[in-house]
């Protein structure tokens, strides 16, 4: 497992090998291709009452940040806007990887929203599949970003 005060190559952490850092945070090669492959995360915030909110989510891994867009009126916004720590758990069941990612989250509106979006539209669907379900899911103009640079990670690489 990897956690925040490990190193790789430790004695708590002999399987991670340093290939890139993130803000502060150092991420392996197969942590970036475990990102980079999948499509569906889970977000987790903290709801009003304390508990924890957790939903599941379509992303992007840009190599720096992950980006989450959903509608302003969502429950994951209402609890980033009240309290900007979140995790951020990708899981591969088949290759017996996971990895969560922890930080703050920015809320991105306005004008960035559609760059912001595009990109992550497109690494899962046809050009033409994009646009319609863009049209479809930004009708009323409520779409938001949540953006999130990790600053710790936790995880496991395959099991072999």
């Amino acid at each position: 497992m990897r956690t925040a005060g490990s190193r790789p190559g430790s004695a708590r952490c002999p399987a991670l090998k340093r290939t890139e850092r993130v803000q502060d945070v150092e991420l392996s090669e197969p942590q970036h291709a475990l990102l980079a492959r999948s499509r569906n995360g889970v977000l987790a915030t903290t709801g009003p009452a304390g508990s924890p909110h957790a939903a599941p989510v379509w992303y992007l891994w840009d190599g720096a940040a992950i980006r989450i867009s959903t509608t302003r009126t969502t429950q994951k916004v209402r609890d980033i806007e009240r309290d900007p720590r979140v995790a951020f758990c990708v899981d591969d069941q088949v290759a017996g990887e996971y990895l969560t990612l922890y930080g703050e989250a920015v809320i991105v509106a306005g004008e960035r929203v559609t760059e912001l979006t595009w990109p992550l539209l497109l690494a899962y669907m046809h050009p033409a599949e994009a646009t319609a379900r863009w049209e479809r899911i930004n009708a009323d103009g409520s779409r938001v970003v949540i953006v999130l640079r990790p600053v710790s990670v936790t995880g496991r690489e395959q099991v072999k």
